[in-house]
């Protein structure tokens, strides 16, 4: 977070490579299916970066994230799924991992009623 920035998030992010599928509304001109890797997630959102030039902020989106198999003792679920919406969209720097190609930043809040699903059946 660079100096007189805000931090706003509602959760205490943890840092992971996980994969992150996102479902845009239909009647899009782009893909309405779409795989990356997420950068970081909490129960209030995630971060994953891009090539893809045309997130909106605002932009309703549904996301599924598989917490991996080696990360899962650090998380209280396996999976966490549910609607969102984008709320910062930012350019990066070009890298050479990334072939030299635009990338974008893309952060995601996640609804109040996003499911968060476990393996273990819960405790009641």
């Amino acid at each position: 977070m660079g100096e007189g920035q805000v931090d706003r998030r509602r959760g205490r992010r943890v840092s992971l490579q996980a994969p992150i599928l996102i479902r845009r509304p239909e009647g899009r001109p782009a893909a309405s299916r779409e795989e990356h890797a997420v950068g970081n997630i909490s129960l209030a959102g995630a971060y994953f970066e891009t090539e893809r030039p045309d997130y909106a902020v605002n932009e309703a989106v549904f996301a599924s994230i598989a917490i991996p198999e080696a990360e899962r003792r650090n998380f209280p679920f396996t999976r966490l799924a549910g609607r969102g919406r984008v709320v910062r969209v930012q350019a990066l720097e070009p890298t050479p991992a990334a072939g030299g190609k635009p990338r974008f930043g893309v952060a995601l809040e996640f609804s109040p009623d996003v499911t968060a699903l476990t393996t273990f059946p819960s405790q009641l």
